[in-house]
Formats: structure tokens, sequence, C-alpha cells
């Protein structure tokens, strides 16, 4: 008989002496498991077979999911699953009979069985002809008499035949009498039609074009608006608000055409990347134009006072026109 415990750590053959299971190197068979103790189970030898002991191991050992009493040895059959911590080992048992051996029913008598084995009956001799017993073979099952009116398949009988009616006579052309003569500039009647769909695209048409007067109307409104808020003020809040939360891309576009033809958003932005307040004062306005002053303080805490000028563009929007430091 060989045994042998699988594991992850690969097959390891079980001996004579023991094996002892932990996590210090002077075991024979060493896991890393964090529950396992140092020295936390042994297999021995015992009869025929092996047990396992658990060594009073902190976790515990289980044997088929039932932990084992501390220093009683348990003993193993194969097939058992050995777990201690989250590593498990499987019992495997090589080289066992397949047969049970032979119990007898009184050890005295030596060898000799108490009961005499069952013997198989011999299958049934087939030989007729050497004057044997023939096995049984039940007689074929009677087929039934053919029948002297064979069924048909059923034939479904054919729909009535329903008489034809002619249309209505608001369906019927006109047609004159055998042997006379047509009536002159006579036409058939025409069906009438159930209604033109020129109507319907008339109504359309009025839909459709009071709702794109309507965007227009709303259209020409919000621009109404937008240039009745566009003051010098708003303008230079815009510019302060959009330099402190660093966009970057607002402030530039306050700025005029001719403004920006001279200095190109990148240069703007290096310049006032380290800006971190804006203030202004309130703008004078002169007609078109407008002037006010602009301070501002960078993360370093130096000071840059400027006279902004600012114009309405072609579409009465004040922008910031040119900056002068003072």
């Amino acid at each position: 008989m060989e045994a042998a415990l699988n594991s992850p750590f690969g097959r390891t053959l079980l001996g004579p002496t023991g094996l002892t299971i932990g996590r210090v190197a002077d075991n024979q068979l060493v896991i890393s498991d964090p529950q396992s103790s140092g020295h936390h189970a042994e297999i021995r030898a015992e009869g025929q077979g092996y047990s396992i002991t658990d060594l009073g191991s902190t976790n515990g050992t289980f044997v088929n999911e039932q932990r084992l009493t501390a220093n009683v040895p348990r003993s193993l059959n194969a097939g058992d699953v050995i777990r201690i911590g989250d590593t498990k080992f499987t019992y495997e048992v090589s080289g066992v009979s397949a047969f049970d051996p032979t119990v007898y029913a009184n050890p005295s008598q030596g060898s000799t069985p108490g009961y005499q084995p069952t013997v198989a009956a011999p299958p049934p001799y087939t030989d007729y002809g050497a004057g044997g017993q023939q096995g049984y073979q039940p007689p074929p099952p009677p087929q039934a008499p053919a029948s002297a009116y064979p069924q048909q398949g059923y034939q479904q009988p054919p729909p009535p035949a329903y008489p034809v009616y002619p249309p209505p006579p608001s369906q019927q052309a006109y047609a004159p009498p055998a042997g006379q003569p047509g009536y002159p500039g006579y036409a058939a009647p025409v069906a009438p039609q159930r209604g033109s769909r020129r109507g319907l695209w008339i109504a359309l048409s009025i839909i459709g074009g009071v709702v794109l007067l309507g965007c227009i109307g709303c259209g020409v409104l919000v621009f109404a608006v937008g240039l009745a808020a566009s003051t010098p003020t708003k303008t230079l809040d815009t510019f302060c608000t959009a330099l402190e939360n660093k966009d970057y891309h607002t402030a530039y576009s306050q700025f005029s055409s001719k403004y920006q033809a001279g200095q190109s958003e990148s240069a703007f932005t290096s310049v006032v990347s380290s800006v971190t307040s804006c203030t202004h004062s309130s703008p004078t306005e002169s007609g078109s134009s407008a002037t006010a002053s602009l301070t501002l303080v960078n993360s370093s805490g130096q000071t840059e006072n400027d006279m902004l000028t600012l114009i309405q563009d072609s579409n009465s929007v004040w922008k910031i026109d040119s900056a002068q430091t003072r």
C-alpha cells in the first residue's frame, strides 16, 4: 500500500516515520499559511494505514470539515480532505484491493469459510436435438386480421357554391340597351374621392409659417435683450471674474478684435496666469466709449494698476479696446 498527500505544494509520499506539518523550517512539510501554527499537526503510520494528530494548534486541524480534538489521533481513510487554515490536503491510498477479504463465521476454523459461497446457476441448455431442455421462448404476438373494409382518409367536402350577385347600381357603368346607339357625350361616372390632400398641405404650411415667425421673433427678442444687457460695468465684471477663476479664454473674449489682433490668447494667458485678484473702478462713459481703472494682484502680492478704454463693437457690445499701465 502506498499513501500520499496531494496539496497545492505537490504530492507528498508518506513513509513509516512521522510527518510533521507547520510553518517553522524544522517540519517535514513546511506550509506558509498564515493560520497555521509553528508545529501544527503530525501524520504517523498506524497499523495498515495512517492517523493524524493536531499538536495543539491555535486555529485547529480539520478532517472533512470536522475539527480534531488536540493531541487525539484520528485514523485517515482514502479520500479524506485535511484542511489547515486555507490549505487543503487530500489523503490518497494506492495498491488497495478492490474486494473485501473473506469473513469467517468462526475464527477457530482457520481458513475454512463458515458459509458456502453463492454459485451462479449455469445458463439454460439449448441443444434441443440432444434431448436437453430448451430455454422458453415466448410466442410472437398475434397479428390483427386485415379488415375487409379498408378505411380511407377523410376527404373534406368542397365548399358550397354561392351565387354571384351583380354590384349595386351606383357602382355599375351605364350602358344603353342592346340595339340602341349610345348617348353622345356620355361618360362613365367617376367614383367620388375621399378627400383632397390639398387642404392638409395648406394647413401644415400655415402652421410651419407661424412657428418660423415665432422663432424669428424670439431670436430678435433675445438679441435685443442681450444688447440692452451689455454695459461697460458688466464687461469688466466678466473679465475680472474669469481671471480669478483661471478662465482665461472668457477673459480674452472680452477684448475687442483690434486688441486681439495685437496680442494672441496664449501670450495673454502667460502674462495673467499668476493673477489672484482683479478689481475695477466704476466706468466713465462718453458716447460709444468708456474708461475705467483696473487693479491686478498676483500670487507674489505685487499690484498692477492699469487704465482701460472700452468701446462698443459693431453689435453694440462693450469690449476692452486698450490697456495702459500707470
